[in-house]
């Protein structure tokens, strides 16, 4: 428990030295409920479990041959290992300055929090092995569900033009970490579904936020049109 608080600490930390806008416990029950309720979160964990469980058949034996083989150039696998904990902080980046800084870091901040507290919550509850054995937090790769969670944030703020190349660098995080032999294909696919659908958990309040309410009032003589923004 002592890692998930350090987390959720240094992201708040971040958080109010960069924008000074709080992120409150209930926004993060918020987002969480929202990423089971969500139909298309749930498919996506769902579809993550099957493919783990699918994966896990065959995790040694793709291991072994990953490593005796490898799985891509060096250079491409520190990319990887770059991408996988600066995304988010090149993603925070990019509000500064805009006039929606404070709903998107509301957002980020909270979709990283709770993608951190359960990520690690599943690391020690399951407490898996790495392929190296240098601990055992190796499912699910928390490298991978952070990197799919900043592509799905990056997507649902810019669109396609960013969230594609995120996706992209997400998918070579999640290959170099079996290059680096320290998760199994299981851990990555599972890390890359969950990364994901907090992301569009949180996404759906982010989306309610900035859409323009409608509402039409019928006059005697005539009618009104209010349109509103939550706030």
């Amino acid at each position: 428990m002592k890692i998930i608080r350090k987390i959720a600490c240094i992201l708040l930390t971040i958080n109010g030295l960069t924008f000074g806008q709080p992120i409150s416990s209930f926004q993060i029950k918020e987002g969480l409920t929202r990423s089971i309720n969500n139909n298309d979160s749930r498919i996506i964990i769902l579809a993550g479990l099957v493919g783990a469980g699918i994966a896990s058949k065959y995790d040694d034996s793709f291991q072994k041959d990953t490593e005796s083989k490898g799985l891509m150039p060096k250079g491409l696998a520190q990319v990887g290992d770059f991408w996988g904990p600066a995304s988010s902080l090149l993603l925070w980046g990019s509000f500064i300055g805009n006039s929606k800084k404070e709903e998107r870091l509301q957002y980020a901040v909270g979709s990283f929090i709770a993608n951190g507290i359960i990520t690690y919550g599943i690391k020690f509850a399951t407490g898996r092995t790495r392929p190296d054995e240098s601990n055992r937090r190796s499912f699910p790769s928390g490298h991978t569900s952070n990197s799919f969670l900043t592509a799905t944030i990056a997507n649902e703020i810019y669109g396609n033009k960013v969230g594609i190349p995120a996706y992209t660098l997400a998918c070579i995080t999640g290959l170099s970490r079996l290059h680096d032999n320290k998760h199994y294909a299981s851990d990555v696919i599972f890390g890359a579904a969950l990364g994901t659908a907090i992301g569009k958990g949180f996404g759906s309040i982010f989306r309610e936020i900035n859409t323009p309410k409608v509402s039409i009032n019928y006059l005697k003589k005539g009618f009104r049109i209010n349109i509103g923004w939550t706030i």
